[in-house]
């Protein structure tokens, strides 16, 4: 008996096809909770931007919406939340993949782990080296290099992910304290951060004299906020699902 007690219990792995049906769940909740930030907060926002676009004069060009606003933002709503669900299969096909090797004695802690990576690689990352403009700031002209350097930002971040993990393991392989571990995993994640700030190229936009500089924080911020009230959703209501379909399994 005191063998037994000794000896770690050895947890079962739940099948792919539940954990995605759980993942997919919670993807689902976290779309209407950041589709509902960006109806509340992203749309006030965003409004001051607006106005300023249609007093510029590009709006009497074309005459009236053929969208109205209300129908634009009901279909962002719900185009939020299949994107979330969409997102959130993709995250559980990584989880199924890097379960054994993320920390957290329960899949609480390893799904918040998993999404906290997700958040900074990407949301954080971008939000830090090419911040997201209001309607009335970019040029049409730069939308390709742009979508460049997002998608080189993006490249970065999940390298920088791939090797502070291959060094965290590599160093708990090694016998290494915690302590240890976590400050060599944080400043090779800041010298990589830092890097990727440096050297990849810059937004080419500029923002214009006209655009107040609250406007464009204010969307910045609430951007970001829709972001992480996304990811923060998901790793709770995945976690708490993949945790109690673990313990039936």
């Amino acid at each position: 008996m005191a063998a037994a007690l000794d000896s770690p219990r050895q947890e079962t792995a739940p099948r792919f096809a539940p954990l995605l049906g759980r993942f997919a769940l919670a993807g689902a909740v976290a779309g209407v909770a950041s589709g509902t930030w960006a109806l509340l907060v992203t749309e006030r926002a965003i409004a001051p931007a607006l106005a300023l676009e249609e007093a510029r004069g590009g709006g009497h060009e074309h005459g009236e919406e053929l969208v109205g606003r209300g129908t634009q933002l009901v279909g962002g709503f719900l185009g939020t939340v299949v994107a979330a669900v969409v997102f959130s299969v993709v995250v559980a096909a990584v989880y199924a993949g890097v379960r054994h090797r993320l920390p957290g004695r329960t899949d609480v802690g390893r799904v918040a782990v998993l999404t906290a990576v997700g958040f900074g690689v990407f949301a954080l990352l971008p939000a830090l080296k090419m911040p997201a403009n209001p309607p009335a700031v970019g040029d049409p002209d730069t939308v390709g290099t742009r979508t460049a350097i997002y998608i080189a930002v993006l490249g970065a971040g999940v390298v920088t992910a791939l090797l502070v993990s291959a060094l965290v393991g590599t160093l708990r392989a090694r016998g290494l304290h915690p302590s240890a571990v976590a400050t060599a995993a944080v400043l090779l994640t800041v010298a990589l951060v830092a890097a990727t700030v440096l050297l990849v190229p810059d937004n080419p936009d500029s923002i214009a004299s006209d655009v107040p500089a609250a406007v464009v924080w204010d969307f910045r911020l609430a951007s970001l906020g829709q972001l992480a009230v996304m990811w923060t959703t998901l790793g709770l209501a995945a976690g708490y699902l993949v945790d109690r379909l673990a313990r039936r399994s």
